[in-house]
């Protein structure tokens, strides 16, 4: 099996960059080989919620392999009715 600790950061922040809250999860992977190839071409879900007034957000998210020391990010905009 193909074993790493992935740790995912999910961030929100107001229109005015202060952080308004966030959560961390550290996933266990241990992966047959064939699942891992699966999920490296097609990609791996995770779903988390956080709880928010209306409003527009950012949501920063940060991926990070334990094994590789990869490290990768993505933002964007929501806005909650």
């Amino acid at each position: 099996r193909s074993r790493n600790d992935v740790t995912v950061v999910c961030g929100l922040f107001d229109e005015n960059g202060n952080y308004v809250s966030g959560i961390q999860k550290v996933l266990e992977m241990r992966l047959k080989d064939e699942t891992l190839a699966t999920g490296l071409a097609s990609g791996i879900s995770v779903k988390s919620s956080l709880k928010a007034k209306s409003g527009k957000y950012l949501v920063r998210v940060v991926v990070r392999d334990s094994q590789g020391q990869e490290l990768t990010a993505l933002s964007g905009a929501v806005e909650i009715p």
